[in-house]
C-alpha cells in the first residue's frame, strides 16, 4: 500500500464539479484521487493512503462513511473536510475538522493544507525550536503497532463479513494486504528488540570494544545484497543505482549490523520517494574510513526533524504512514556511532534527503 503526505481523496458525485475542484488542488502540488461514490472511494483507500478526505456535503447523509473507509485501511486520524455552499445549513453537523466553502479558493486550499500540517508551496515553513531527546519509546510503541494492526483488522473484518460473496481474486488481494501488514508488524517488533539490544550494548564499554574488533571483509557484497532485496520489495530495481568503489576494502563493523544500516537507509529512500525518481548508494574509501552515501529525491525532512533524529520520534504522523523513518533511522545512526563512525543527514523538504555515514577501515 502506498502513501503520500500530499494525497487527497476527493469524494463528489458531480463530475464537472469534481474535475474543477481536482484541477484547483493540483495547482498546489497536491496529488488528487477522485471518486464519485463510496464504493470507488473504498477501492482507492485500499490501494492508497490519502492524507485527507475532501467530500461534498451530500455524502454527510451516508451512514457510517468514516467507518466504511476505515475498514479498507484508512488511518483513523485522517481528517475529513466538507466542501459546501455558504447557504447550506451545516452548523449543527458533526464534521471532523470542519467545512471549507465552495468553490474552492486559494484561502480554502491553504486552510486544507494547514489542517494537514503541510507547508504551502512558495512559503517558508515556520521555524520550530529543536526538541531535546527524550526517552519516548513506551509512548511510541502503540503508535508503531497501530497502523499495521488497523490494516489487518480492517481487511480481515471485510473478509469475515463478505466471505460468501467475495470472488477468489478479491480474497487473494485482501489476504495479500493482510500478509503485508503482518510482515510490517513483525519488522516493527524486530526493530524494537534491536533498539533495546543496542541501548543495552551501549551501556557496556567492554561490549562496545569487542564489537568494534569484528571485521566485515566484503562490505560491498553486504550493501549489494541489501540493495537488491529492498529494491525488489519496492519493485523499483530500475530506480536504484550503486557505486561501490571499495573492492577489497574491509571495515570494522559487524556484517549483520552493516546489513541492518544499509537495509534501513535504502528502505527509507525508496519508501519516501516516488517511483521513477533516482536513489543512489555510493561508497568510497579513504586512508582511515569508508564513506557511504544514500541519496534520494523524495519528500525530504524539515530542519527540526533532522535535529530530532537523536531522540525516538515519528515525523508527520498525521500525514504519512511510518515504515521506518522513525525507529529504523535511529537504529542505523546508533549502530554506526557504536562502531566508531559518523552519521550525517542533509535534507530539504520536497527535494530529498542525503545520508552520509563513515565506518573505520580494518587494519
Amino acid at each position: 500500500m502506498t502513501s503520500s503526505p500530499r494525497t487527497i481523496l476527493l469524494l463528489d458525485a458531480d463530475l464537472e464539479r469534481r474535475a474543477s475542484t481536482a484541477r484547483t488542488l493540483l495547482g498546489y502540488d497536491v496529488s488528487v484521487l477522485v471518486a464519485g461514490d463510496v464504493g470507488t472511494a473504498q477501492a482507492l483507500v485500499r490501494h492508497h493512503r490519502p492524507s485527507a478526505i475532501v467530500l461534498d456535503s451530500f455524502f454527510l447523509s451516508v451512514n457510517d462513511l468514516r467507518e466504511r473507509l476505515y475498514i479498507h485501511g484508512l488511518n483513523v486520524d485522517t481528517p475529513f473536510v466538507v466542501l459546501a455552499d455558504d447557504k447550506e445549513p451545516l452548523a449543527g453537523t458533526d464534521i471532523p475538522y470542519g467545512v471549507i466553502s465552495r468553490p474552492l479558493t486559494d484561502a480554502g486550499v491553504r486552510s486544507l493544507l494547514a489542517i494537514q500540517g503541510l507547508p504551502i508551496v512558495g512559503e517558508t515553513p515556520p521555524l520550530v525550536q529543536p526538541v531535546a531527546p527524550q526517552p519516548s519509546l513506551l509512548y511510541a510503541l502503540p503508535h508503531e503497532y497501530r497502523t499495521p494492526l488497523t490494516d489487518i483488522i480492517g481487511q480481515a473484518s471485510y473478509l469475515h463479513g463478505h466471505a460468501t460473496d467475495s470472488d477468489p481474486d478479491e480474497i487473494r488481494e485482501l489476504s495479500a494486504e493482510i500478509l503485508g501488514a503482518a510482515r510490517r508488524l513483525l519488522r516493527t517488533t524486530d526493530n524494537f528488540l534491536m533498539y533495546a539490544q543496542i541501548e543495552t550494548l551501549a551501556e557496556s564499554p567492554l561490549h562496545v570494544e569487542r564489537m568494534r574488533q569484528v571485521t566485515t571483509r566484503e562490505p560491498a557484497m553486504v550493501i549489494y545484497d541489501a540493495a537488491v532485496q529492498r529494491s525488489l520489495a519496492h519493485q523499483r530495481q530500475q530506480d536504484l543505482t550503486l557505486g561501490l568503489d571499495i573492492e577489497g576494502v574491509a571495515v570494522t563493523m559487524m556484517e549483520q549490523h552493516l546489513d541492518k544500516v544499509a537495509t534501513e537507509l535504502i528502505d527509507n529512500a525508496l519508501y519516501f520517494s516516488r517511483p521513477g525518481t533516482p536513489v543512489t548508494f555510493t561508497a568510497t574509501a579513504t586512508e582511515h574510513d569508508v564513506t557511504f552515501t544514500v541519496r534520494d529525491h523524495g519528500v525530504g525532512m524539515h530542519e527540526h526533524e533532522v535535529l530530532q533524529v537523536g531522540a525516538y520520534r515519528q515525523f508527520r504522523r498525521k500525514t504519512q504512514e511510518q515504515q521506518g523513518i522513525g525507529l529504523g533511522l535511529i537504529i542505523a545512526k546508533r549502530l554506526v556511532e557504536l562502531h566508531g563512525g559518523t552519521f550525517t543527514i542533509s535534507s530539504a523538504l520536497g527535494l530529498g534527503t542525503s545520508i552520509t555515514f563513515t565506518v573505520p577501515r580494518a587494519a
